[in-house]
């Protein structure tokens, strides 16, 4: 049993014979050193990823959940390239602007936990808190983070829907998981985002003609931790975040050493693969979608229609095509031939144009 498990985590062990940097590579100072790096068994934990691949960043929060040692409290610090990351059981088409995301080399991201969607970019940064069960509550972690805000001159407090606000605007999300013996928290914090592309990312144009099962959004006014602060960077809320989770978790002497890599960390890469494979797929992106119906009116030329989609797992499961100007004749056959040809394809806008475009007249868009 033990030479398993030191075989199953000897990847971090390998990992942790090299010379590390702190965080303090980025500014230049730092509140602690790296002179006793983690192992993997340590009872607390901390590790900063250099990496900003949202898939690489994922895998590897997955693989903490599900490796480290249950007794054991893990702090990990994280930052992604432009992305949009959705909730296990959300809808994209609803929660995005997919088009805008394309255009602008945002990447969509699902996550295994629950929650709402966020938008992320290299001005906001991530933090996961990993802890036993029996320890996790609902606040525990956002007034943990709140408090390290608070010792940053940043008067910060978690308000009643367990987000961190200052001045009634919200400056960090969360959302957690529990497993049997498990439980992590993580959040973001908005500290120099791109809000205009924030919120155009996060605004579809679809969202009013549909109805989806699944957790939908709640937006609240956001501000960033610039407004309260001219020194506020990655860096200085690392090391405030990791000076808290020491307090909060009883260390007799503050954390004193970090574990950091990036994606030349071969260890680590190798480990995460599957994981990272697994959530880049559109099984995954797409089809973990609950069901949801879709509404939109056209002008093929032919006829004005009215067409329902219904996608279940990210698969068009039903289409209804009603005339909308009761023309007879011709318009009804190739409603109904449509309808036919979209059942068991992909839901997306890619599929309905090309599958409309095989029909006359037809500039169908969704």
């Amino acid at each position: 049993m033990l030479e398993t498990l030191i075989a199953q985590r000897g990847w971090l062990a390998a990992l942790c014979t090299r010379a590390l940097s702190t965080v303090a590579k980025e500014s230049g100072s730092s509140n602690y050193t790296t002179t006793a790096i983690p192992r993997p068994l340590d009872r607390f934990q901390c590790y900063i990823s250099r990496c900003t691949d949202p898939y690489i960043n994922l895998a590897f929060e997955d693989w903490l959940l599900r490796n480290t040692d249950p007794a054991s409290y893990v702090l990990y610090l994280w930052r992604n390239r432009p992305c949009v990351v959705v909730g296990r059981n959300q809808n994209p088409w609803k929660e995005c602007n997919l088009q805008l995301m394309k255009k602008r080399d945002v990447w969509l991201v699902r996550r295994t936990s629950g929650g709402g969607a966020v938008y992320h970019d290299m001005g906001n940064s991530n933090y996961s808190v990993f802890m036993p069960r029996e320890q996790f509550t609902r606040d525990r972690c956002a007034v943990m983070v709140a408090r390290a805000l608070v010792h940053l001159d940043i008067p910060a407090y978690v308000n009643a829907r367990h987000d961190v606000t200052v001045e009634d605007f919200k400056v960090s999300g969360s959302a957690f998981k529990l497993t049997r013996e498990r439980a992590f928290h993580h959040g973001t914090m908005l500290i120099d985002v791109d809000l205009g592309r924030l919120k155009g990312c996060l605004h579809s144009e679809m969202g009013n003609n549909m109805v989806a099962k699944g957790v939908a959004s709640v937006p609240s006014p956001v501000s960033n931790l610039r407004n309260y602060s001219w020194t506020i960077d990655h860096t200085s809320f690392c090391n405030a975040v990791i000076a808290e989770f020491a307090k909060e978790f009883g260390l007799v002497r503050p954390l004193s050493s970090v574990v950091e890599w990036d994606e030349s960390s071969s260890n680590i890469i190798e480990n995460i693969a599957e994981m990272r494979d697994k959530i880049k797929t559109w099984d995954w992106l797409y089809g973990q979608t609950p069901e949801f119906t879709y509404n939109l009116a056209h002008d093929f030329g032919w006829a004005k229609m009215n067409v329902r989609l219904t996608s279940r797992h990210g698969e068009i499961t039903c289409v209804t095509v009603e005339d909308a100007d009761d023309r007879a004749g011709a318009s009804l056959s190739l409603s109904s031939q449509l309808a036919q040809l979209l059942i068991g394809q992909p839901y997306s806008a890619e599929t309905i144009e090309s599958v409309a475009a095989t029909l006359p007249n037809t500039e169908l868009k969704q």
